[in-house]
């Protein structure tokens, strides 16, 4: 049997992960003083709201002991071990996940445990996590099973804006004067997250979120000749009549009703911000889990 575990950057709601028998890693919020778990001593829209009101949130990667004492449970019930992180160009995480990997295979050298970078964000990688869920329960091999993550990880693209520049300044994102200069002339930066190193890139920008809609549909379409053949996925912050909007855009540009709107939380927007906007997408189709439900 085998083992499916994600983390709290995956953006996967409790229900769905308990539907799709996920193990999710809680990931600790503080504000300086205080530590919270998402969901249950804060939510993403208390968050945003202190925010707003100035104050500064940052994310904890998962523990040593977490990961240890939940991977030696499965090793123990003899089960293969897959977890796929956060971006390590984001966070920790995978680097704890892999010191404790290997720290089992000293006690127990048969031990199969996969520990995946992501090189993604939110439900991006979470949609992976629930496409591999829906790849054990129909019995793919583990050989199966890593060769599409190695394919999603290859293909799979994120372009990003905000219309709040507070929280990228904050993060280091942009320096004071781009940060001035931005909000004078209501500049909409547009990110994505660079493949091999999984990291935040600022890679244009426009004035204004209409240019933005405009902007998006034309790096899209240079990137992907797939956009009707696949489950698209729009990422908001707090900003659904935006996501509402552009999901209604992109059907009629690519006649393609299979849009899934999710949620971004605390790890990723505590860096972002409420106003955050995304499209995920495949720039190559592998066939079989290039469309998908929750």
């Amino acid at each position: 049997m085998i083992k499916l575990f994600s983390d709290m950057g995956a953006d996967i709601p409790v229900e769905i992960a308990k539907k799709y028998k996920i193990q999710i890693f809680n990931m600790v919020v503080t504000d300086g003083e205080n530590e919270y778990i998402l969901n249950y001593d804060i939510d993403k829209y208390k968050l945003f709201e202190n925010m707003s009101k100035g104050v500064n949130y940052k994310t904890s990667q998962v523990s040593y002991k977490d990961f240890y004492d939940a991977f030696k449970d499965e090793i123990l019930a003899k089960n293969e071990i897959i977890y796929i992180s956060l971006s390590s160009g984001l966070s920790g995480t995978y680097n704890t996940a892999n010191m404790v990997k290997n720290d089992l295979l000293d006690e127990f050298p048969d031990a199969k445990i996969y520990i995946i970078d992501s090189l993604g964000a939110s439900f991006g990688y979470g949609a992976l996590a629930i496409k591999i869920s829906k790849m054990i329960e129909e019995n793919e091999s583990t050989e199966e099973i890593l060769k599409y993550i190695d394919f999603y990880k290859k293909h799979i693209n994120y372009i990003f804006t905000v219309d709040e520049l507070t929280y990228l300044y904050r993060g280091g994102r942009l320096n004071k004067a781009k940060f001035i200069i931005g909000n004078l002339l209501n500049i909409c930066p547009i990110l994505d997250i660079v493949k091999d190193t999984g990291k935040l890139n600022l890679f244009d920008k426009v004035r204004g979120h209409k240019a933005f809609k405009k902007k998006i549909i034309d790096i899209i379409k240079n990137k992907s000749e797939f956009l009707d053949k696949q489950t698209i996925i729009i990422l908001q912050g707090d900003c659904e009549d935006k996501a509402n909007d552009l999901k209604e855009l992109l059907m009629e540009e690519f006649d393609n009703k299979d849009i899934l709107i999710s949620g971004v939380d605390a790890v990723i927007g505590c860096h972002t911000g409420p106003t955050v906007l995304a499209i995920v997408f495949l720039d190559e189709l592998y066939g079989k889990y290039d469309k998908f439900e929750i």
